[in-house]
């Protein structure tokens, strides 16, 4: 777990608040990074997903060529649904066969921080996000630093 560092987002744990968003979760990442005072939430989801860096899109991409076969949904090209949005906090994701994900973005006083939480449901599941966390916790650092 960090401290924040200027632009960079750090490693912490996840708000308490955020397991709401997916009771019975049992994964939990948090990125956190400084921000200007008056950013939202919606407005630091929009600048998440608005253009997202080449490398990312191109690794979903793959995620999306290489499950699909398995009948996992693939990534919206739209961005993840939203399943709630207040101005303090927005949370993203949708329910799978393998896993349900949710993705939550909490902005205040200055602060941001954007939680991924996983709910695994069978062997699939695990083998899934045995495979995909290394690379989504670089894209999730990389996208809680598009917030800044």
């Amino acid at each position: 777990m960090g401290r924040l560092q200027g632009n960079r987002a750090v490693c912490v744990a996840p708000p308490a608040a955020c397991g709401a968003a997916l009771p019975g979760h049992d994964f939990a990442d948090c990125y956190e990074i400084a921000v200007a005072p008056d950013l939202d939430a919606p407005e630091a989801v929009r600048r998440i997903f608005a253009n997202p860096p080449r490398w990312a899109a191109m690794l979903m991409d793959l995620r999306d060529a290489l499950v699909g076969p398995f009948g996992l949904k693939p990534a919206p090209s739209t961005g993840f649904p939203v399943i709630s949005e207040r101005p303090d906090e927005v949370v993203l994701g949708f329910d799978d066969t393998h896993l349900d994900f949710r993705i939550v973005a909490r902005v205040a006083g200055g602060r941001a921080t954007l939680t991924t939480l996983v709910r695994r449901h069978n062997i699939w599941g695990r083998l899934y996000l045995a495979a995909v966390t290394p690379f989504h916790r670089r894209i999730a650092r990389a996208f809680a630093e598009r917030m800044a």
